[in-house]
């Protein structure tokens, strides 16, 4: 494992600089359980959070010879994620990459900073889409934008879906159109606009906001068409959070709710001032699907969550594994079948992503694209695999979830009783009350049931991409084998 010391050589920040950059930003406005914060390391719920994402920023610099890479324009050291992929070796490299990142929390976090890393490099990749009907100019900012995303190695949310209100009516429509983010003006500093975007996941450890399309626009939505991104302080932006799932008081009782709710925020914009550097799509309804469909985003994003969701699953693996053998249910035929699905997931899972980066291929826009075959395959099975994680896990588990004394529990006169009934063939009471809590803390806690939500829906739900993968399958073979027991 190699260190790289900071320096005028490395642009990639570590954690103490991330936590320095939330202290220095203290005009953001972050409300959780009627409290306005401006800067999470000040409140106990969002605290954990942010010193997790800071984990992760070291983690890079433990890991430097595979996360860090030098960047093309001047040579200084910034996480491989931020760069535009050219070769197969790039790829494998930041697959590599990924999935050390997402080890630093379990895949608890699904949206640390590589995500939108991956997203902007690929955009930025693709500028030629975003400046076609006359938008060079936003074309310009975004490739401008990703480097500054790069060479500040910035922590960044997202937020691309409108509110829903009524779902009998198109977005753009509910409540007369004025619930869904859209342009309402324009100065000679830049567009000013109203309304909100959902769910900003990560906003409270974030140093910026993305906003990009989501889902197609129709002819007299050009006010809704709209991309850019602003710093979280800029005034009139004001972030909703949802209750905190953080347990920041025992890392022994909540072992992943006590460092890893990463937050997830509605987002309102009081006629919020955007720059006109850092708009990248106003007005074009068409551009507005265009630079999802044609900027060979879904392979890239894909490449990344997928990597993310394989660790995830290796970690379920492991937490059935060592229940298993804790209690030494792991002889019986029933468990280790259900250990084995969840092992079956995971492989299918890296061998889509080895598949993906073996038939990967030079695109139109120059950028090394991994082949997105595999992983659409993927991307309607994903939602669908990872919450049965949790009833697997559930069955393998048992009552013995419910056998898990607390740390304080352990400190009291009846730690004796503890000691003796609570034992296991696996290991000691303590052993066996870590293994489980951690695991219920994967499958039952708040954190456990977000966690479940968002793998159900955060890359769309499952039977919209099924059908998506159908309905852009290759049939040719398939017909062929057919069509030739058609004929006499």
């Amino acid at each position: 494992m190699a260190v790289v010391e900071t320096g005028a050589n490395v642009a990639a920040r570590t954690g103490a600089q991330f936590l320095e950059g939330l202290r220095n930003d203290a005009d953001r406005e972050i409300w959780i359980g009627g409290e306005c914060v401006t800067n999470p390391m000040d409140h106990e719920l969002l605290r954990p959070g942010a010193e997790a994402v800071a984990r992760v920023y070291d983690t890079q610099h433990e890991h430097a010879e595979i996360c860090l890479a030098p960047n093309p324009d001047d040579g200084r050291l910034v996480n491989r994620t931020h760069l535009v992929p050219r070769t197969k070796d790039d790829l494998e490299k930041r697959r590599a990459s990924m999935e050390i990142i997402a080890a630093a929390t379990g895949g608890m976090m699904g949206r640390v900073p590589d995500y939108l890393n991956v997203t902007f490099a690929c955009f930025a990749g693709a500028s030629e889409v975003w400046a076609r009907r006359g938008n060079e100019r936003g074309a310009e900012n975004i490739v401008n934008y990703q480097k500054f995303m790069r060479d500040n190695d910035l922590s960044t949310t997202h937020a691309i879906m409108n509110p829903v209100a009524d779902r009998s009516k198109p977005e753009t429509e509910q409540l007369g159109g004025e619930i869904a983010l859209h342009k309402v003006g324009e100065t000679s500093e830049g567009i000013v606009v109203r309304g909100a975007r959902m769910l900003a996941t990560l906003a409270p450890f974030s140093d910026e906001i993305s906003i990009y399309p989501g889902s197609d626009l129709g002819p007299g939505d050009e006010k809704f068409a709209l991309a850019f991104a602003i710093p979280m302080s800029t005034p009139g932006l004001r972030f909703i959070c949802r209750d905190s799932f953080s347990k920041p008081k025992s890392t022994f009782d909540y072992p992943l709710s006590a460092r890893f709710d990463e937050m997830d925020a509605v987002v309102i914009f009081d006629d919020v001032l955007v720059p006109h550097d850092r708009v990248f799509l106003d007005g074009d309804i068409v551009g507005y699907s265009e630079v999802i469909t044609d900027s060979g985003w879904r392979g890239h994003i894909m490449h990344q969550a997928f990597t993310r969701a394989y660790v995830k699953l290796m970690f379920a693996f492991g937490l059935g594994h060592a229940m298993a053998n804790m209690t030494g249910v792991g002889r019986f035929d029933h468990i280790q079948e259900k250990l084995g699905q969840i092992w079956n997931m995971t492989e299918l899972t890296r061998s889509a992503l080895v598949a993906a980066e073996a038939d990967s291929y030079l695109d139109s826009h120059g950028v090394w694209y991994p082949h997105d075959r595999p992983l659409m395959a993927l991307r309607g099975e994903m939602p669908k695999w990872l919450p049965k994680t949790h009833e697997l896990l559930q069955l393998v588990g048992g009552g013995s979830f419910m056998a898990t004394p607390s740390e304080a529990d352990f400190n009291s006169p009846i730690r004796g009783d503890i000691e003796k009934y609570f034992q296991a063939a696996g290991g000691d009471a303590e052993r066996r009350v870590r293994v489980f809590r951690l695991a219920w803390d994967f499958i039952g806690s708040d954190l456990g049931g977000r966690s479940e939500l968002y793998e159900r829906f955060y890359l769309s739900d499952s039977w919209r991409m099924t059908q998506l993968a159908y309905r852009t399958a290759d049939t040719t073979f398939a017909e062929s084998l057919v069509e030739q027991f058609l004929h006499d």
